[in-house]
């Protein structure tokens, strides 16, 4: 990871891979006008976004930004790290591990008052569950208003936002099948060794 701002990294990839905005942002499931924002560091990228983009170039979201390791396949409150991407308002906490075959990433979000995410589309299932506040789905056009204890599953190939529609933070847990993580973890009972060893008896 160099010191360069995150914009600097996207366009420096993107010439690197000797790609237009457009064709980056259309792969990406972005506008132009967004990438071009992001890329001058103007506005705000989701983690969703940003792994979209990442795969548009062929780079390890990592190479983009840094998440914390969660080696253990347990997580408890009060222990696990929260992480901005570039100091942007909304805080994440990572609570999914990775493994080999593992398919799900799951994170909880934590948006303050007036949060309001980009359009964004990209592989797989999103579901999410609000732990406390009020958050509001926009699904292709169709709004979703999630208060606390309320959940929502959607195909997250369709164009999505979300906005923090309350008067205090939002929680929420998301949990997806969109790959987040680049590191892979082993531990006793997962994986694949584990598997052929479950499936050999």
């Amino acid at each position: 990871m160099t010191n360069q701002l995150l914009g600097q990294r996207l366009r420096r990839y993107r010439r690197e891979a000797n790609k237009t905005l457009l064709e980056v942002a259309s792969a990406a499931g972005v506008s132009v006008g967004f990438l071009s924002q992001a890329e001058r560091n103007l506005t705000g990228v989701s983690i969703s976004s940003l792994a979209n983009i990442a795969k548009a170039l062929d780079v390890p979201l990592s190479a983009l930004f840094e998440q914390p390791a969660q080696p253990a396949p347990d997580s408890h409150q009060g222990q696990r790290e929260a992480y901005t991407i570039e100091n942007q308002p909304q805080r994440y906490e990572r609570l999914s591990t990775s493994f080999p075959g593992s398919m799900l990433n799951a994170v909880k979000m934590i948006m303050p008052v007036g949060y309001c995410s980009e359009v964004v589309s990209h592989e797989g299932d999103e579901f999410v569950y609000v732990l406390t506040g009020v958050a509001c789905y926009v699904v292709e056009g169709q709004e979703y208003r999630l208060a606390t204890g309320d959940s929502l599953h959607f195909d997250a190939h369709r164009p999505h936002s979300v906005a923090n529609a309350g008067d205090g933070p939002v929680e929420l847990i998301s949990v997806g099948t969109m790959r987040l993580f680049d590191d892979i973890e082993t531990f006793p009972g997962q994986g694949a060794g584990a598997a052929a060893v479950s499936g050999s008896g």
